[in-house]
């Protein structure tokens, strides 16, 4: 396979992986490759590639002799990266509120205040990168890079599957409320208010609460 054709599957797989992010399909939904083709304008060869890839990741399974379809949600999983997310989420906190300035903080509610519109007239991909913008701004400011670059890896991983997104307009509402509590704890310099905002944010998930109208902010 050429370096040309390795590139298009591994961007084909992260387009089909960023559709299923946003909910264009539904966890245990079957996938036509034929579907995939039109929507995705690729060949079978890279549709099928791009869905073998996605299942190594867990994003999707294969069923023999019936083909592929969106994973259901591993609760227990999302659970997990939620435990680590505070973890490591509140050590950026600590770590970056020190060397959040002026300029940074007029970064960080630039970004909060995107996420706002978003949430009021965006679609889903400018919710998702915001609210990613958002965090970044902040865990950025972490003088360890590698526990800002942690941060990212774990949000990415906790967004898999639909359910760690926002199940409706309230839990973007709700994060949006976090958001803005997280930014209040910035300007008044308060360590330990950040943590606890911190926390709350990503506890209040409605990966913890079954049923709950909350998201993964």
């Amino acid at each position: 396979m050429t370096a040309g054709r390795q590139e298009q599957k591994r961007h084909l797989a992260a387009e089909m992986a960023a559709a299923i992010r946003d909910g264009a399909y539904r966890p245990g939904e079957w996938l036509r490759q034929i579907d995939l083709e039109e929507r995705f304008g690729a060949k079978r060869f890279d549709v099928r590639s791009a869905l073998s890839e996605l299942a190594v990741r867990g994003t999707v399974e294969h069923v023999a002799n019936r083909g592929y379809r969106v994973a259901v949600p591993d609760m227990t999983a999302i659970r997990e990266i939620l435990a680590i997310r505070i973890l490591v989420e509140t050590a950026a906190a600590r770590e970056a509120l020190p060397k959040i300035g002026p300029a940074e903080l007029a970064r960080i509610k630039a970004t909060q205040q995107a996420f706002e519109t978003a949430v009021a007239h965006g679609s889903r991909v400018d919710q998702a990168r915001t609210n990613a913008d958002f965090h970044d701004a902040i865990y950025g400011c972490a003088s360890n890079r590698t526990l800002g670059e942690l941060t990212t890896e774990m949000r990415n991983r906790s967004i898999r599957w639909p359910i760690a997104l926002w199940p409706s307009h309230a839990s973007l509402e709700k994060s949006a409320a976090d958001h803005r509590a997280i930014v209040a704890a910035i300007e008044a310099r308060d360590i330990d208010a950040l943590v606890e905002a911190v926390r709350q944010h990503i506890s209040g998930s409605a990966a913890n609460y079954p049923g709950d109208e909350t998201g993964l902010g």
